[in-house]
Parts: C-alpha cells; structure tokens; sequence
C-alpha cells in the first residue's frame, strides 16, 4: 500500500488522494518549516542584539539542551496526533520513569537503569493504547484518567520525596557529552532524523497517516487499526521514559513532581511543527523545530529579565498566533 494510495487530507473521505496532492502536501510542509526556521533565526538575531551574550556558542547549545526533552516528548505526541488520539499522560509519565529511573540508577548498571526507565514508559503507553483501542473510549478520556493515576503513582513510588543519591555512571551516561555536544542534544536530533525516516519511508508511518485520516476506510483497507494505534501510544510512552530518564540525570535527582509542565509545552511544539489535532497530517522535522522555537523564546526572554508570568504569556501568545497563521495557510491552500 503507498502513501499514493491513501490521503492524508481528502476532504471526500475516500482513500483515493487527489491528483497533485502530494505535491501541494510537501510544498506546505516545506514552507511552515521554512517559516519556523526563519522565525528561530529573527529571534536568535534579535534577542542577540539585545543581549550580545545570547549568540554565544556555550548559550546556543544551552537552547538546544532546553528544547532536547520538550522535542523529545513531541516526537512521541507526533505518533499519537497521527491516529487523531492524544496523550494527556505524557507529563505524568515522565515523572513515573523519572522516579524510577532514579531507584534503579541505585541498584543497577546506567543503561540498565535507562532502558528500565524506556520500558515502564512504554508499558505505560501500552496502558493507554489498550484501554483506547479495546473500550472505545475516547482518548482524551482515557489519558486525562491515566495522568492523575500515573502522578499518583509517582508520589507513592517515590514516598512523596525527591530521589536523591543517583550515581555519577548514571548522570554523565545521559547527561554528559560528544564531542561537545550534550547527549540529549544528539538524542535529538538522531531520534528525529530516525523519526522522520518512520514516517516517510516505513508502512507504520502510513498506516498512521491512513489511521487519523479516516479509521474506517483504514481498517477497510486491511490495515490492523487497534494495534497500530496503540503501538504509537507506546511510543509516546518510551519517549516520556526517555524524557524522565534524562531529566534525572541532568539534575541528579529524581522528582516526583516532574513533568506537569512539559505536557502543553510539548503539545504545542508539535502542532505549531504542523501535526493536525484531527490527525492524519504529521511533520516529525516540524515538531522538532517547534520545540526549539519556544525554547529559544524561552530563554531569549530570561536573558532580557523578563519575569516568568510574562513568559508564560509571550509563549502562549506565540503559540496562539502561530496556529492562526498555520490555520489561514491551510484555508488559503484549500
């Protein structure tokens, strides 16, 4: 089955696209990435000016290192978004894994104590997919439920404290560096490379594009609808297990409290990237950039003293505008 054969955005609801959609498709595609990409080089320039210590090499790979975990997690979201599904446990999760990445960090080897922390964040996100797929309810339901559970139990894991005493082995395997380059930085990027490639080039991806698009001629079409569906929520759920593992690293410490503000944050990179919340429309390379456009805002804001409420509301606010703009683009293409 190929990608010419199943739409993305028929509006017919068929799974017959129309001639030069693809095209049409991948020129959009080009210019919304385009138009972040330009957007995060006005800021760097901008607050550069304003604060000549912005444009250091130190400082540009901090923003990097600041976006890492956010793009991360909107990687997972992207999967997900895919179905039309959303994950509202993501933050949740990675406060779970990060409580228990910091407990084994205690007991076992660094990349045992990692890869644990991937694997309870992918059971995590079995959870969800199964409760999604097998009762019917609706996924924003059923993850606003499986976030309070998971918080729960991230409190009571850790007792109601931050984990302390994690090991150095631990810390500098996730929080070290390559030539240079903070690991979460090459993480990043290698996951979204890997990322795009899935659903370019691989018929998971597909069946992703095919599933958000219209389920029913999806399944029609023999593809496997709940399994698919739920292999993006565990997914999700490795990604925040990843998130949480890094996190405990890089503050060498695990608390259970983690994670409450990544989940709008990493919602937002991913659909200012160009992921439709209907689904059936995705850009990993998008959700990247998207997270570094408010980390780079973020931080471009910080260095200028501005208070934390007032950069909670310039990110919302360009946040807000860049799904408006995103919004007339469509409408102008369509």
């Amino acid at each position: 089955m190929s990608q010419s054969t199943l739409t993305r955005e028929a509006p017919s609801g068929s799974a017959q696209a129309r001639p030069g959609l693809d095209v049409r498709e991948l020129a959009g595609r080009a210019a919304r990435q385009g138009g972040l990409i330009v957007v995060i080089l006005a800021m760097v320039i901008g607050f550069g000016i304003a604060k000549p210590f912005f444009l250091d090499g130190n400082n540009l790979m901090n923003v990097l290192l600041q976006a890492a975990v956010v793009g991360i997690l909107a990687l997972g979201q992207t999967y997900v978004l895919l179905t039309g599904g959303i994950d509202l446990s993501i933050g949740s999760t990675v406060a779970v894994t990060a409580v228990c990445a910091g407990l084994l960090s205690q007991e076992v080897a660094a990349p045992v104590a990692i890869l644990g922390a991937i694997a309870i964040g992918a059971c995590c996100g079995l959870i969800n997919g199964l409760l999604i797929t097998v009762t019917k309810i609706t996924p924003f339901i059923v993850t606003l439920g499986t976030m309070s559970v998971y918080a729960g139990l991230a409190l009571i894991i850790a007792g109601g404290q931050a984990v302390y005493g994690i090991p150095v082995a631990f810390e500098d395997a996730l929080a070290g560096g390559i030539a240079g380059i903070p690991i979460p930085v090459v993480l990043f990027v290698v996951l979204t490379v890997v990322s795009g490639l899935v659903l370019k080039y691989t018929l998971f991806g597909e069946y992703l594009v095919a599933i958000g698009g219209n389920s029913e001629v999806a399944r029609l079409a023999g593809i496997r609808v709940g399994k698919h569906t739920a292999t993006a929520y565990v997914v999700a759920g490795a990604a925040a297990g990843l998130c949480g593992a890094i996190l405990t690293a890089r503050l060498g410490a695990a608390d259970p409290t983690l994670g409450a503000d990544l989940l709008l944050t990493a919602i937002a990179a991913t659909v200012m990237g160009g992921t439709k919340l209907e689904g059936g429309h995705g850009s990993m390379a998008g959700a990247a950039f998207g997270a570094i456009l408010i980390a780079t805002l973020t931080a471009g804001l910080t260095s200028l003293n501005v208070q934390a409420f007032y950069q909670q509301v310039a990110v919302g606010a360009a946040i807000i505008l860049a799904l408006l703009v995103d919004q007339l683009a469509r409408r102008r293409r369509a």
